[in-house]
Protein backbone atom coordinates (compact mmCIF):
# COMPACT_ATOMS: atom_id res chain seq x y z
CA UNK A 1 0.00 0.00 0.00
CA UNK A 2 1.64 3.23 -1.01
CA UNK A 3 0.09 6.47 0.28
CA UNK A 4 0.23 10.15 -0.71
CA UNK A 5 0.60 12.31 1.75
CA UNK A 6 -0.32 16.28 0.34
CA UNK A 7 0.03 19.27 2.51
CA UNK A 8 -1.26 22.35 0.19
CA UNK A 9 1.01 25.14 -0.71
CA UNK A 10 0.27 27.91 1.78
CA UNK A 11 2.42 30.66 3.86
CA UNK A 12 2.51 28.86 7.41
CA UNK A 13 4.71 28.54 10.36
CA UNK A 14 5.14 24.96 10.54
CA UNK A 15 4.07 21.59 8.61
CA UNK A 16 0.86 20.24 8.91
CA UNK A 17 0.40 17.81 12.38
CA UNK A 18 -1.93 16.01 11.54
CA UNK A 19 0.15 14.86 8.23
CA UNK A 20 3.40 14.53 10.25
CA UNK A 21 1.14 11.69 12.06
CA UNK A 22 0.00 10.08 9.04
CA UNK A 23 3.80 10.35 8.31
CA UNK A 24 4.45 8.03 11.32
CA UNK A 25 1.46 5.96 11.02
CA UNK A 26 2.62 4.72 7.50
CA UNK A 27 5.79 4.48 8.95
CA UNK A 28 4.50 2.19 11.78
CA UNK A 29 1.99 0.13 9.52
CA UNK A 30 5.08 -0.59 7.02
CA UNK A 31 3.33 1.74 4.50
CA UNK A 32 5.40 3.38 1.93
CA UNK A 33 4.45 7.11 1.70
CA UNK A 34 5.49 10.56 0.44
CA UNK A 35 5.01 14.02 1.75
CA UNK A 36 4.34 16.45 -0.53
CA UNK A 37 3.68 20.34 -0.57
CA UNK A 38 1.95 21.84 -3.05
CA UNK A 39 1.40 20.52 -6.68
CA UNK A 40 4.13 18.60 -7.86
CA UNK A 41 4.69 15.04 -9.25
CA UNK A 42 5.81 12.54 -6.44
CA UNK A 43 8.44 9.74 -6.64
CA UNK A 44 5.67 6.70 -5.87
CA UNK A 45 2.22 6.10 -7.48
CA UNK A 46 -0.11 5.86 -4.48
CA UNK A 47 -2.76 3.64 -4.15
CA UNK A 48 -5.06 6.76 -2.30
CA UNK A 49 -4.15 10.14 -1.70
CA UNK A 50 -4.49 11.61 2.32
CA UNK A 51 -4.75 16.07 2.53
CA UNK A 52 -5.03 18.21 5.43
CA UNK A 53 -7.26 21.09 4.23
CA UNK A 54 -7.28 23.93 7.43
CA UNK A 55 -8.65 27.42 6.58
CA UNK A 56 -12.02 27.69 4.52
CA UNK A 57 -10.56 30.86 3.05
CA UNK A 58 -8.15 28.92 1.10
CA UNK A 59 -10.33 26.90 -0.88
CA UNK A 60 -9.09 28.31 -4.07
CA UNK A 61 -5.84 26.33 -3.53
CA UNK A 62 -7.15 23.63 -1.56
CA UNK A 63 -9.40 23.10 -5.19
CA UNK A 64 -5.97 23.74 -7.25
CA UNK A 65 -4.50 21.16 -5.73
CA UNK A 66 -7.30 18.50 -6.04
CA UNK A 67 -7.76 19.01 -9.51
CA UNK A 68 -4.18 18.70 -9.86
CA UNK A 69 -3.75 15.07 -8.26
CA UNK A 70 -7.06 13.87 -9.77
CA UNK A 71 -5.45 14.39 -12.68
CA UNK A 72 -2.52 13.06 -12.05
CA UNK A 73 -3.81 9.89 -10.35
CA UNK A 74 -7.14 9.35 -12.44
CA UNK A 75 -7.75 5.80 -10.93
CA UNK A 76 -7.09 6.99 -6.72
CA UNK A 77 -9.28 8.55 -4.49
CA UNK A 78 -8.47 11.34 -2.53
CA UNK A 79 -9.69 11.52 1.58
CA UNK A 80 -9.47 15.00 2.56
CA UNK A 81 -9.24 16.11 6.57
CA UNK A 82 -8.81 19.23 8.72
CA UNK A 83 -10.78 22.11 9.90
CA UNK A 84 -12.43 23.09 6.27
CA UNK A 85 -14.13 19.93 5.44
CA UNK A 86 -15.09 19.19 8.57
CA UNK A 87 -17.38 22.42 9.02
CA UNK A 88 -18.13 22.89 5.39
CA UNK A 89 -18.76 19.27 4.24
CA UNK A 90 -20.90 20.89 1.54
CA UNK A 91 -18.09 22.60 -0.47
CA UNK A 92 -16.44 19.03 -1.37
CA UNK A 93 -20.06 17.51 -1.94
CA UNK A 94 -20.72 20.07 -5.32
CA UNK A 95 -20.80 19.52 -8.64
CA UNK A 96 -18.13 20.73 -10.55
CA UNK A 97 -16.93 20.64 -14.17
CA UNK A 98 -12.87 20.91 -14.83
CA UNK A 99 -12.00 19.97 -18.62
CA UNK A 100 -15.12 17.57 -19.04
CA UNK A 101 -14.31 15.82 -16.63
CA UNK A 102 -16.89 15.84 -13.39
CA UNK A 103 -15.39 15.04 -10.09
CA UNK A 104 -16.24 15.55 -6.45
CA UNK A 105 -19.72 14.51 -5.85
CA UNK A 106 -20.28 12.94 -9.66
CA UNK A 107 -17.57 10.29 -9.68
CA UNK A 108 -16.90 9.87 -5.76
CA UNK A 109 -13.34 10.80 -5.96
CA UNK A 110 -13.06 13.06 -3.18
CA UNK A 111 -14.21 11.61 0.20
CA UNK A 112 -13.76 13.90 3.59
CA UNK A 113 -13.43 13.30 7.25
CA UNK A 114 -14.87 15.15 9.90
CA UNK A 115 -13.64 16.14 12.88
CA UNK A 116 -10.03 13.95 14.73
CA UNK A 117 -9.54 10.39 13.22
CA UNK A 118 -8.80 8.03 15.84
CA UNK A 119 -6.06 6.19 13.55
CA UNK A 120 -3.19 9.37 14.18
CA UNK A 121 -4.98 11.02 16.84
CA UNK A 122 -2.29 9.29 20.28
CA UNK A 123 0.32 9.13 17.97
CA UNK A 124 3.45 11.20 17.94
CA UNK A 125 4.17 13.71 14.44
CA UNK A 126 7.25 12.15 12.12
CA UNK A 127 9.18 14.87 13.06
CA UNK A 128 12.40 13.97 10.33
CA UNK A 129 9.52 13.37 7.30
CA UNK A 130 11.41 13.99 4.18
CA UNK A 131 9.39 16.35 2.18
CA UNK A 132 8.86 16.90 -1.77
CA UNK A 133 8.35 20.69 -2.06
CA UNK A 134 6.22 22.83 -5.24
CA UNK A 135 9.67 25.01 -5.39
CA UNK A 136 11.81 22.28 -5.10
CA UNK A 137 11.37 20.64 -8.75
CA UNK A 138 10.04 17.44 -9.63
CA UNK A 139 12.74 15.04 -8.07
CA UNK A 140 14.38 17.31 -5.43
CA UNK A 141 13.43 15.91 -2.01
CA UNK A 142 14.20 17.96 0.62
CA UNK A 143 14.80 17.46 4.18
CA UNK A 144 12.80 18.66 6.88
CA UNK A 145 14.70 22.06 8.17
CA UNK A 146 12.34 23.68 10.65
CA UNK A 147 14.35 23.08 14.23
CA UNK A 148 11.14 23.53 15.93
CA UNK A 149 9.37 20.84 17.57
CA UNK A 150 6.04 21.44 17.48
CA UNK A 151 3.33 19.22 19.19
CA UNK A 152 -0.39 19.80 21.40
CA UNK A 153 -0.29 18.72 25.06
CA UNK A 154 -3.89 18.70 25.31
CA UNK A 155 -6.76 18.76 22.62
CA UNK A 156 -10.23 20.98 22.73
CA UNK A 157 -11.08 23.45 25.41
CA UNK A 158 -13.41 24.27 28.12
CA UNK A 159 -14.67 27.67 26.54
CA UNK A 160 -17.21 27.80 24.12
CA UNK A 161 -16.24 30.95 22.14
CA UNK A 162 -18.70 31.44 18.79
CA UNK A 163 -15.41 32.50 17.08
CA UNK A 164 -13.67 29.78 17.28
CA UNK A 165 -13.97 26.22 15.65
CA UNK A 166 -12.60 24.38 18.28
CA UNK A 167 -15.15 22.73 20.27
CA UNK A 168 -16.74 21.96 17.03
CA UNK A 169 -13.78 20.39 15.64
CA UNK A 170 -12.11 18.81 18.53
CA UNK A 171 -15.28 18.69 21.68
CA UNK A 172 -14.15 18.94 25.19
CA UNK A 173 -10.92 19.58 26.75
CA UNK A 174 -8.82 16.50 26.68
CA UNK A 175 -5.30 16.89 28.61
CA UNK A 176 -2.52 14.89 28.35
CA UNK A 177 -0.51 13.42 31.20
CA UNK A 178 2.72 13.72 29.73
CA UNK A 179 4.79 14.59 26.76
CA UNK A 180 8.26 13.74 28.14
CA UNK A 181 7.83 10.06 25.15
CA UNK A 182 6.97 12.56 22.31
CA UNK A 183 9.96 15.32 22.98
CA UNK A 184 12.68 12.28 23.37
CA UNK A 185 11.43 10.88 20.23
CA UNK A 186 11.25 14.35 18.20
CA UNK A 187 14.65 15.33 19.73
CA UNK A 188 16.03 11.80 18.03
CA UNK A 189 14.46 12.83 14.70
CA UNK A 190 16.08 16.65 14.68
CA UNK A 191 18.64 16.71 17.16
CA UNK A 192 20.04 19.99 16.35
CA UNK A 193 15.86 21.14 17.59
CA UNK A 194 16.39 24.51 18.84
CA UNK A 195 12.99 25.13 20.41
CA UNK A 196 9.41 23.73 21.30
CA UNK A 197 6.30 25.02 20.19
CA UNK A 198 2.81 23.85 22.19
CA UNK A 199 -0.05 24.55 19.80
CA UNK A 200 -2.79 23.56 22.33
CA UNK A 201 -5.97 26.03 22.27
CA UNK A 202 -5.80 26.65 26.21
CA UNK A 203 -2.81 25.71 28.15
CA UNK A 204 -4.46 27.37 31.20
CA UNK A 205 -6.86 25.12 31.65
CA UNK A 206 -4.65 22.23 31.40
CA UNK A 207 -4.92 19.43 34.01
CA UNK A 208 -1.38 18.53 33.88
CA UNK A 209 -0.27 21.83 33.22
CA UNK A 210 2.18 22.04 36.09
CA UNK A 211 3.79 18.22 34.90
CA UNK A 212 4.27 19.44 31.15
CA UNK A 213 5.81 22.42 32.58
CA UNK A 214 8.07 20.49 34.44
CA UNK A 215 9.05 18.20 31.80
CA UNK A 216 9.73 21.41 29.51
CA UNK A 217 12.15 22.78 31.60
CA UNK A 218 13.69 19.50 32.16
CA UNK A 219 13.64 19.47 28.25
CA UNK A 220 15.79 22.70 28.55
CA UNK A 221 14.89 24.21 24.75
CA UNK A 222 13.37 27.43 24.82
CA UNK A 223 9.55 27.07 24.27
CA UNK A 224 6.69 29.12 23.23
CA UNK A 225 3.35 27.84 24.67
CA UNK A 226 -0.47 29.23 22.08
CA UNK A 227 -3.72 29.61 24.05
CA UNK A 228 -3.12 31.43 27.20
CA UNK A 229 -5.86 32.66 28.52
CA UNK A 230 -6.03 35.35 30.71
CA UNK A 231 -9.45 34.05 32.74
CA UNK A 232 -7.76 31.00 33.68
CA UNK A 233 -3.87 32.45 34.33
CA UNK A 234 -2.86 31.91 38.25
CA UNK A 235 -0.07 32.96 39.92
CA UNK A 236 0.73 29.31 40.52
CA UNK A 237 1.29 29.19 36.73
CA UNK A 238 3.21 32.58 36.48
CA UNK A 239 5.86 31.68 38.50
CA UNK A 240 6.24 27.97 37.15
CA UNK A 241 6.19 30.04 33.84
CA UNK A 242 9.10 32.26 35.63
CA UNK A 243 11.40 28.96 35.63
CA UNK A 244 11.17 28.28 32.11
CA UNK A 245 13.10 29.28 29.39
CA UNK A 246 11.21 31.45 26.53
CA UNK A 247 11.44 31.81 22.61
CA UNK A 248 8.95 33.37 19.95
CA UNK A 249 7.29 30.47 17.61
CA UNK A 250 10.36 28.94 19.19
CA UNK A 251 12.77 30.73 17.68
CA UNK A 252 15.36 31.73 21.05
CA UNK A 253 17.11 34.79 18.90
CA UNK A 254 13.84 36.43 19.18
CA UNK A 255 12.02 38.28 21.33
CA UNK A 256 9.15 35.71 23.61
CA UNK A 257 5.87 36.50 24.74
CA UNK A 258 2.85 35.43 26.74
CA UNK A 259 0.33 35.17 24.37
CA UNK A 260 -3.04 36.26 25.80
CA UNK A 261 -5.92 37.98 24.20
CA UNK A 262 -8.33 40.79 24.88
CA UNK A 263 -11.16 39.47 22.43
CA UNK A 264 -13.82 41.36 24.39
CA UNK A 265 -14.16 44.36 26.61
CA UNK A 266 -15.31 42.31 29.80
CA UNK A 267 -12.24 40.78 29.94
CA UNK A 268 -10.51 43.85 30.81
CA UNK A 269 -10.08 43.07 34.98
CA UNK A 270 -8.62 39.54 33.83
CA UNK A 271 -5.76 41.79 31.80
CA UNK A 272 -4.95 43.38 34.77
CA UNK A 273 -5.06 40.64 36.87
CA UNK A 274 -2.45 38.86 34.94
CA UNK A 275 -0.91 41.34 34.69
CA UNK A 276 -0.11 41.71 38.65
CA UNK A 277 0.68 38.03 38.28
CA UNK A 278 3.29 38.56 35.35
CA UNK A 279 4.68 41.32 37.21
CA UNK A 280 4.53 39.42 40.80
CA UNK A 281 6.79 36.96 39.20
CA UNK A 282 9.21 39.39 37.92
CA UNK A 283 8.38 37.60 34.69
CA UNK A 284 8.46 41.06 32.54
CA UNK A 285 12.30 39.58 33.13
CA UNK A 286 12.12 36.59 31.08
CA UNK A 287 9.29 37.36 28.32
CA UNK A 288 6.82 40.10 27.37
CA UNK A 289 3.08 40.22 27.42
CA UNK A 290 1.33 39.87 24.68
CA UNK A 291 -2.47 40.38 23.63
CA UNK A 292 -4.40 39.10 20.52
CA UNK A 293 -7.01 41.77 19.59
CA UNK A 294 -9.78 40.26 17.67
CA UNK A 295 -12.17 42.69 15.76
CA UNK A 296 -14.31 42.63 12.98
CA UNK A 297 -16.74 40.33 14.74
CA UNK A 298 -19.67 41.43 17.18
CA UNK A 299 -17.68 44.44 18.36
CA UNK A 300 -17.38 48.17 17.16
CA UNK A 301 -14.63 50.58 16.03
CA UNK A 302 -14.96 51.96 19.31
CA UNK A 303 -15.36 49.00 21.12
CA UNK A 304 -11.73 48.26 19.81
CA UNK A 305 -10.54 51.97 20.46
CA UNK A 306 -11.48 51.21 24.06
CA UNK A 307 -9.61 47.81 24.52
CA UNK A 308 -6.39 49.74 23.18
CA UNK A 309 -6.96 52.72 25.87
CA UNK A 310 -7.49 50.18 28.69
CA UNK A 311 -4.13 48.17 27.32
CA UNK A 312 -2.67 52.04 27.34
CA UNK A 313 -3.30 52.10 31.19
CA UNK A 314 -2.00 49.16 32.39
CA UNK A 315 1.40 49.27 30.37
CA UNK A 316 1.40 52.94 32.37
CA UNK A 317 0.01 51.60 35.46
CA UNK A 318 2.60 48.39 35.28
CA UNK A 319 5.35 50.47 33.77
CA UNK A 320 5.60 47.78 30.79
CA UNK A 321 5.44 47.35 27.27
CA UNK A 322 2.47 45.88 26.07
CA UNK A 323 2.07 44.24 22.37
CA UNK A 324 -1.22 43.77 20.54
CA UNK A 325 -1.89 42.23 17.61
CA UNK A 326 -5.19 43.32 15.93
CA UNK A 327 -6.86 39.89 14.47
CA UNK A 328 -9.34 40.09 11.96
CA UNK A 329 -11.99 37.83 12.35
CA UNK A 330 -12.90 35.13 9.59
CA UNK A 331 -16.23 32.97 9.57
CA UNK A 332 -15.87 29.98 9.72
CA UNK A 333 -17.02 28.56 6.60
CA UNK A 334 -15.53 32.16 4.36
CA UNK A 335 -14.06 30.82 1.06
CA UNK A 336 -11.98 34.23 0.47
CA UNK A 337 -9.99 36.13 3.07
CA UNK A 338 -11.04 39.84 3.94
CA UNK A 339 -14.57 39.59 2.65
CA UNK A 340 -16.62 39.79 5.58
CA UNK A 341 -17.18 42.74 7.52
CA UNK A 342 -19.16 42.79 11.03
CA UNK A 343 -22.35 44.35 11.26
CA UNK A 344 -20.75 47.57 13.06
CA UNK A 345 -17.62 47.77 11.44
CA UNK A 346 -17.63 49.20 7.82
CA UNK A 347 -15.62 47.66 4.64
CA UNK A 348 -13.28 50.52 5.11
CA UNK A 349 -12.44 50.26 8.70
CA UNK A 350 -12.05 46.64 8.85
CA UNK A 351 -9.57 47.00 5.95
CA UNK A 352 -8.22 49.73 7.00
CA UNK A 353 -6.87 48.64 10.45
CA UNK A 354 -5.19 45.67 8.95
CA UNK A 355 -3.35 47.54 6.76
CA UNK A 356 -2.28 50.69 10.03
CA UNK A 357 -0.97 47.48 12.12
CA UNK A 358 0.69 46.09 8.76
CA UNK A 359 2.14 49.89 8.57
CA UNK A 360 3.55 49.80 12.31
CA UNK A 361 5.27 46.28 11.20
CA UNK A 362 2.39 44.17 12.33
CA UNK A 363 1.84 45.07 15.62
CA UNK A 364 0.75 48.02 18.34
CA UNK A 365 2.98 48.51 20.99
CA UNK A 366 1.88 50.43 24.20
CA UNK A 367 4.45 51.75 25.96
CA UNK A 368 4.85 53.61 29.24
CA UNK A 369 5.14 56.81 27.61
CA UNK A 370 2.43 56.44 25.43
CA UNK A 371 4.21 56.88 22.16
CA UNK A 372 2.07 54.88 20.00
CA UNK A 373 -0.54 57.77 19.79
CA UNK A 374 2.11 59.67 18.31
CA UNK A 375 1.18 57.86 15.63
CA UNK A 376 -2.31 56.62 15.58
CA UNK A 377 -4.04 59.69 16.53
CA UNK A 378 -4.82 61.42 20.15
CA UNK A 379 -8.19 60.55 20.20
CA UNK A 380 -10.45 58.04 18.54
CA UNK A 381 -11.94 60.51 15.91
CA UNK A 382 -8.29 60.75 14.79
CA UNK A 383 -7.58 57.29 14.97
CA UNK A 384 -10.47 55.77 13.02
CA UNK A 385 -9.96 58.91 10.13
CA UNK A 386 -6.46 57.35 9.94
CA UNK A 387 -7.22 54.07 9.51
CA UNK A 388 -9.73 55.08 7.03
CA UNK A 389 -7.48 56.86 5.16
CA UNK A 390 -5.33 53.56 5.14
CA UNK A 391 -7.95 51.60 3.14
CA UNK A 392 -9.05 54.56 0.65
CA UNK A 393 -5.88 56.62 -0.30
CA UNK A 394 -3.68 55.75 -1.82
CA UNK A 395 0.20 55.66 -0.66
CA UNK A 396 -1.04 56.79 2.47
CA UNK A 397 1.56 56.77 5.39
CA UNK A 398 1.58 57.42 9.14
CA UNK A 399 3.39 60.12 9.99
CA UNK A 400 5.13 60.42 13.71
CA UNK A 401 3.69 63.93 16.29
CA UNK A 402 6.56 64.55 17.55
CA UNK A 403 5.83 68.11 18.58
CA UNK A 404 2.87 67.37 21.08
CA UNK A 405 2.45 65.67 24.03
CA UNK A 406 0.17 62.51 24.50
CA UNK A 407 -2.79 62.62 25.96
CA UNK A 408 -2.96 61.47 29.23
CA UNK A 409 -3.90 58.07 30.68
CA UNK A 410 -6.89 59.92 32.12
CA UNK A 411 -7.19 61.98 29.00
CA UNK A 412 -7.71 58.73 26.93
CA UNK A 413 -10.09 56.82 29.73
CA UNK A 414 -12.53 59.92 29.78
CA UNK A 415 -12.71 59.33 25.94
CA UNK A 416 -14.53 55.47 26.07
Amino acid sequence: MKYLLVEPKLTSVANNIALMKWARWCELNGYEYQYVRGCVKPNITPNKILMSCIFSYYSKKYEQTIDYYLKLFPNVKILVGGVFPTLSPEWFNKEKWNGGNPFFKMEKRVDIYCGLNPDIEELPPKYNVDILNEESGENNVIKFKKRTIVLYSSRGCVNKCGYCAVPRLEGDMRSFKSISHILDMAKVEIPDAESVVLYDNNFTAHKYWNNICDELIEFGLPVDIHGLHVDSFTFEMAKKFSQMTWGSQGKSSSTAYLRFSFDKMKYKDNIGRALTYYMNAELNKRVGFFLYMLFNYVDSPHDFWSRLVYTQKYSTDFNTYIMMFPQRYEPFQALEKYKFVGKKWTPELAAGLRKLSTFLHGFLTLSPNRNLFRWIGFSEEEFLDKVYKFATVKGYRLEKNEKDEPPSVDELMKSI
